[in-house]
């Protein structure tokens, strides 16, 4: 039996085989990606940037102030006495240039939100990865290279990645978590 088909036309409508029926696509994140982010894309996409203005979210603004009660020295003291001087220049500037992202986005709240999402995990891993390696006064090697893969796996989980950072940019907020007194490279 053979079937011929020619001088099919459509307007307004669809060929299909089978039954056709009114379905909502879902399109889910890849394996590993990050969900609410993925869903603030789709905000940043379709030029929804929430609430606009000029003021800082609570959290981020948390992260955006020194913290005092928990260490005071800066970026320099704080790389310099964790004997890591080879990285103060690159590190200061990538905490610059981390905080400027930050400041670029600040009227967005979405762009607020998922800068927040990325430095809570950020200081999530340190504290909870890296700062045990510290403490059990781990070669640097060893520290150096749980950080990579922290920044690693964070950068996997962007996905789209709407906001285009690197992961060079990643790890500018780390110093920048690191300049505002979140972390620390030496034993407490």
């Amino acid at each position: 039996m053979s079937i011929e088909q020619s001088g099919n036309a459509v307007t307004n409508g669809d060929i299909i085989a089978g039954n056709q029926t009114n379905q909502t696509i879902h399109q889910y994140a890849a394996k590993g990606t990050n969900r609410e982010i993925q869903g603030l894309y789709e905000r940043l996409k379709k030029g929804e940037s929430g609430d606009s203005n000029s003021a800082f979210c609570a959290d981020l603004e948390h992260y955006m102030s020194l913290q005092p009660e928990i260490d005071v020295r800066g970026l320099d003291a704080k790389l310099v006495e964790s004997n890591r001087t080879d990285l103060l220049f690159l590190a200061k500037q990538m905490k610059e240039k981390a905080a400027k992202a930050i400041m670029r986005r600040q009227t967005s709240r979405t762009a607020q939100r998922i800068f927040v999402i990325i430095l809570d995990q950020i200081h999530y891993d340190f504290i909870m990865k890296v700062t045990p390696l510290i403490e059990e006064d781990s070669p640097r090697k060893v520290v150096d290279e749980k950080i990579g893969s922290i920044i690693d796996e964070l950068y996997a989980s962007l996905g789209e990645n709407l906001l285009e950072l690197t992961a060079k940019d990643l790890l500018g907020l780390l110093f920048f978590l690191g300049g505002n007194c979140h972390i620390r490279w030496d034993k407490c």
